[in-house]
């Protein structure tokens, strides 16, 4: 019995071996055959993309290298010209301005050749079987290669600073607005906008990637003069007034544009007021008009002619409100608008009007030009207003000699003045400045040389002049003033 036990229990282990064998074979046979076929894929891969692999949107599987190169190329000449939604936004979300761009206005093209060779490097970085792993998992769920893109930093600074134009807008200061006599308005303040400083940074992420929408944020400039500066001025500090001529146009015109740009102007203590840089360049392009001109000492016609009666007016006023005169000149004649001393020429890029509010109080300057009168007021707060003296003192009047010409023109003996001439001056200016609670000072402010012009006379040498019958006339010549 136990014999016939064992022999049974033999048979059972020489079949679990062999059982065994077969299965070790199979699973070897198994392993080779994954290995063989592992191999194959591997050898038809080698020049080749293995399946699930996408670049810039565009499938790579199975493409060789040369192929998908090509392929890449047209992708690229077409990814240039598609176009980038850009949108401008505040701070509350609001779309201030949308434009469309091309990437390539902005100095943005695929590098196709960059771009295989990134994703090229990636497919070879695995070993054999762990790419042939990584492709089956690819083939299920793909790869996206971001691809290599270069941009020309230049040309979207370019486009950048265009964009700001149209985009961004300046803040206003709190203003002024003159209304009557001793009435007058604060105009609030206007914040400005302004992209942010990561403008470029998303330009670029979007550029970088697929995106077809790329949104900048805006931000608000504050203004530097807002309405709670301006409560304190209560008062009318000083009113000054110099008259010209409206027959003028062109030299009327420009009073009123010169005027105009100073209007409402504020000083903070402490600020200073240039004339130069709040009329700005009087050229035609900038819309003046031409007019008499004193260049050199000779009043020719130039452009902007008029706009030294606005500085002197200016001058006049700030002299009268007790404020520090920092940059001024006079003209080289006297001029007919005001007393010798008191006026101030200008000449843009050269000469320049300057002047420093040196009050605890903000001031405005209100200028206006109408009906031949050219206005400036100094507005200001009651408690620091300084009470002004203007002191004129003669030292010498020159008289304007006498220049004669001949002409063949005239008849003998007939004199024509061409030019009146003027007297020369020299005089100085000082003021005696009170404020509140302090002593009277007295200071001397210029000193000024105006030289004479000459009187200029044309004496005939011509023919003897034949007596004029009743009720004829003889044309006069116009002086050099009569045709300014």
């Amino acid at each position: 019995m136990e014999t016939k036990l064992l022999k049974r229990d033999e048979n059972r282990s020489k079949g679990f071996r062999i059982g065994t064998r077969h299965i070790l074979l199979l699973f070897v046979m198994g392993v080779a055959v994954l290995a063989g076929a592992a191999s194959f894929q591997l050898q038809q891969e080698e020049d080749h993309f293995p399946p699930g692999w996408r670049v810039a949107g565009v499938n790579l599987s199975g493409m060789s290298l040369a192929a998908a190169r090509q392929q890449m190329e047209q992708v690229a000449q077409a990814w240039n010209r598609t176009s980038l939604t850009v949108e401008a936004q505040t701070p509350d979300g609001i779309t201030r301005w949308r434009g469309q761009v091309t990437r390539e206005q902005l100095g943005a093209s695929l590098d196709a050749d960059a771009t295989l060779q990134r994703a090229w490097q990636q497919v070879k970085q695995y070993p054999p079987l762990v790419r042939m792993v990584l492709a089956w998992v690819r083939r299920q769920v793909g790869k996206e290669i971001a691809p290599v893109v270069r941009v020309d930093d230049s040309q979207l600074q370019a486009w950048l600073r265009s964009c700001r134009k149209q985009v961004e807008t300046s803040p206003r200061n709190a203003r002024i607005r003159y209304i009557s006599a001793g009435r007058w308005e604060v105009l609030p303040e206007q914040p400005g906008l302004r992209l942010t400083a990561d403008a470029v940074h998303r330009l670029m992420e979007a550029l970088q990637s697929s995106e077809t929408t790329c949104v900048l944020p805006l931000e608000e400039t504050p203004p530097r003069i807002t309405r709670q500066h301006l409560q304190s001025i209560d008062s009318e500090w000083t009113m000054v007034v110099t008259h010209y001529s409206e027959r003028e146009r062109n030299r009327s015109y420009n009073i009123r544009k010169a005027a105009e740009s100073i209007n409402g102007t504020v000083l903070l203590p402490g600020d200073e007021f240039s004339y130069n840089r709040v009329v700005g360049p009087r050229t035609l392009k900038e819309g003046f008009r031409r007019a008499p001109v004193i260049i050199k000492g000779e009043l020719v016609p130039g452009d902007g002619g008029g706009v030294c009666q606005v500085s002197t007016t200016v001058y006049m006023a700030a002299l009268q409100a007790g404020l520090r005169i920092v940059q001024r000149s006079h003209h080289a004649f006297p001029i007919h608008y005001a007393p010798p001393g008191m006026d101030a020429t200008v000449v843009y890029g050269a000469i320049d009007l300057r002047f420093r509010n040196d009050t605890p109080s903000p001031i405005a300057l209100v200028a206006e030009a109408k009906r031949g009168r050219m206005t400036v007021r100094v507005l200001g707060s009651s408690v620091c207003k300084r009470e002004v003296k203007i002191q004129r003192i003669t030292h010498a009047v020159l008289p304007a000699p006498v220049k004669t010409f001949p002409s063949a023109t005239l008849p003998a003996g007939v004199r024509k003045v061409v030019n009146k001439g003027q007297r020369g001056w020299r005089v100085s200016v000082y003021r005696v400045i009170t404020e509140p609670g302090k002593p009277p000072v007295r200071e001397k402010v210029t000193t000024d040389y105006y030289r004479p012009q000459a009187r200029v006379v044309l004496v005939g040498q011509g023919q003897p002049q034949q007596k004029t019958p009743p009720g004829s006339l003889i044309p006069s010549v116009p002086s050099v003033e009569e045709q300014l």
